[in-house]
């Protein structure tokens, strides 16, 4: 007999576990949290729908990454991004009323610094960051996922923290 209960407890742990992995992978494509947020739902949506997710040694964290990646890459492709981008854009002039000046001031130009730092980045670049950085891969499981040798892998990652720690200061990639 299916105990539904110890399944529905077992998934909110894998939920748990990985929602912060699936949400940087997601970011690290789309560079916008509430589409990221949208993308991670739907993400553990399709895990739900998976007979296999929940069962032991099914690598939850791999299929995850993957789901998300395409998902992202999907998404980032599509017009109805493209025209909420630009919807946005003519909106980013509007101050947050309840945020003291010096305190936006700030942490507009971290963000604006940072999205500038990831947005120089190739997709090849940002995909091997999301999954060294944040999915904590190997650099092996990296050059397997994405089908390269691992002394690419290695060097597209040394070529990397260069550009960032160009763009966001000295001292930033150590």
């Amino acid at each position: 007999m299916i105990d539904y209960r110890q399944q529905n407890q077992k998934f909110e742990a894998l939920i748990r576990q990985y929602q912060g992995l699936a949400f940087t992978v997601a970011y690290s494509v789309l560079l916008d949290a509430q589409e990221s947020l949208d993308l991670v739902q739907n993400a553990f949506v399709k895990a739900l729908h998976e007979p296999r997710f929940i069962e032991e040694g099914f690598n939850h964290k791999s299929w995850l990454v993957k789901v998300v990646r395409n998902d992202a890459l999907n998404l980032r492709k599509s017009w109805w991004r493209k025209l909420k981008l630009l919807a946005d854009f003519r909106e980013c002039d509007r101050p947050d009323a309840s945020t003291e000046l010096c305190e936006l001031f700030a942490r507009e130009q971290s963000i604006a610094r940072l999205r500038e730092a990831l947005q120089d980045l190739s997709d090849d670049e940002r995909e091997i960051v999301a999954l060294r950085f944040a999915a904590g891969c190997s650099y092996e499981q990296i050059a397997e996922q994405l089908g390269i040798k691992i002394g690419t892998v290695m060097s597209r990652l040394a070529r990397v923290k260069e550009k960032i720690a160009g763009i966001m200061g000295d001292g930033y990639c150590d």
